[in-house]
């Protein structure tokens, strides 16, 4: 029984983990193709229509 806890905590620790790791910004500091889509588009280097349509293109 103290073992199913245990593997129980361990699942949601990992959990927490995988789900920190999903906010766009990748382990090794870069940053993903989303985060940078709404960096070009904040920065005025990409217009309205395309962003929408890369956007479209990422998600597939």
């Amino acid at each position: 029984m103290m073992m199913l806890v245990w593997v129980l905590i361990g699942f949601g620790i990992y959990y927490m983990i995988k789900e920190q790791k999903g906010t766009g910004f990748r382990s090794d500091g870069r940053t993903g193709p989303e985060e940078t889509l709404k960096q070009r588009y904040a920065t005025g280097e990409i217009d309205e229509e395309t962003f929408i349509r890369m956007m479209k293109t990422i998600k597939g």
